[in-house]
C-alpha cells in the first residue's frame, strides 16, 4: 500500500516552487480541477497542471454523497458565498479513490493534505484520512 495525497490550496499556498516541483508531488500527489480553479492566483500553478485529477462521473456521485451529509453547522461549504466547492471535491475525489482501493488486494491509501478544520472534521465523519499541511510538506 502506497501513500497518496490530494493537497488542498491552502497546502499549495505554503509550499516553495521546489516542493511543488518534487519526484513526491509527481509520484504520490494529485490535484482535484476545483482546487486548481481556487489556486488559480498561485504564480507557479500551471507547472502542476499534470497532477490534475479530472472531475469524472464517479466523482460527481461521490459529491452526492459528501453533499448528503452537509449539516448548516459544518464550515465546508456555503454555495450563497461560493466557498467550500474545493473541500467538496477533495472529499468526493478521496472516497472514489477509496472505493476503488477497496476492491484492490493491495490498494493504495488516499489523504487530504490540508490546514482547513472544517474540511478535517468533515472528512473524519467520513472515513477519510487527512495530514496537516505542515506533516505534509515535511514529507516532500
Amino acid at each position: 500500500m502506497i501513500d497518496r495525497y490530494l493537497v488542498d490550496n491552502v497546502t499549495l499556498s505554503m509550499m516553495t516552487a521546489s516542493q511543488k516541483a518534487s519526484t513526491f508531488m509527481l509520484n504520490r500527489c494529485r490535484i482535484p480541477e476545483e482546487i486548481f480553479y481556487e489556486a488559480r492566483g498561485l504564480p507557479d500553478i500551471e507547472k502542476l497542471r499534470p497532477l490534475t485529477y479530472p472531475i469524472t462521473t464517479t466523482v460527481l456521485d461521490s459529491v452526492k454523497v459528501v453533499l448528503a451529509t452537509i449539516k448548516p453547522e459544518d464550515k465546508v461549504v456555503d454555495l450563497y458565498r461560493n466557498e467550500g466547492n474545493g473541500d467538496v471535491m477533495l472529499l468526493a475525489t478521496a472516497l472514489t479513490e477509496m472505493s476503488v482501493s477497496a476492491e484492490q488486494l493491495f490498494g493504495d491509501r488516499w489523504i487530504i493534505a490540508t490546514a482547513d478544520k472544517g474540511l478535517t472534521r468533515k472528512a473524519v465523519e467520513l472515513g477519510v484520512p487527512t495530514c496537516t499541511s505542515t506533516h505534509f510538506i515535511a514529507l516532500v
